[in-house]
């Protein structure tokens, strides 16, 4: 993964430099090192942010079509 894949997917999962450091257990330094290029993404680090992604990409999915059946369709939420 390049930092610019890496920025991406911190861009999409809505998260900030200081919030994705604690999701993935390192400091604020290093994944300042990662957006910039300067240190390479560990491929174990890729493949966690990676499915992160996916996952939060499926969750928003499912969420808000579950409200816009239940605000267009008057169905109820389970």
């Amino acid at each position: 993964m390049n930092s610019e894949r890496f920025k991406y997917l911190r861009e999409y999962i809505g998260y900030d430099n200081e919030r994705l450091a604690k999701m993935l257990n390192i400091d604020v330094a290093e994944v300042e090192e990662y957006c910039s290029g300067r240190k390479p993404i560990p491929d174990t680090m890729a493949d966690e942010l990676e499915a992160f992604a996916d996952w939060s990409s499926e969750v928003g999915d499912a969420t808000v079509k579950r409200q816009l059946a239940k605000k267009y369709l008057g169905k109820e939420e389970r």
